[in-house]
């Protein structure tokens, strides 16, 4: 099942991130991105033009890695289309 077919959409919003950052325990893992999370507005699956929105997740997940609440971990499906996941620390 992908992210679309659960959220309805190619990224999770920042509230649905924080939500699960405060359930989840060592271990659990959440896809929070699917694409080119670099250049939204050329990856395969659901283009944007909205960066900004797809880069305010991106540094937000960032920040909980700084933080060591997560861990980062890409999977390549093919050119400029990966899934992007974080695991709980």
């Amino acid at each position: 099942m992908s992210l679309r077919d659960i959220i309805g959409d190619s990224m999770l919003s920042l509230k649905k991130f924080d939500e699960w950052i405060s359930k989840s325990r060592k271990g659990d893992k959440i896809m929070y991105y699917r694409g080119f999370i670099m250049a939204p507005e050329v990856q395969k699956l659901s283009p944007t033009n909205d960066k900004t929105r797809v880069w305010k997740l991106r540094n937000y997940v960032r920040n909980a890695y700084y933080k060591s609440l997560v861990t980062l971990v890409q999977k390549k499906h093919d050119d400029m289309d990966y899934e992007y996941w974080a695991q709980r620390l």
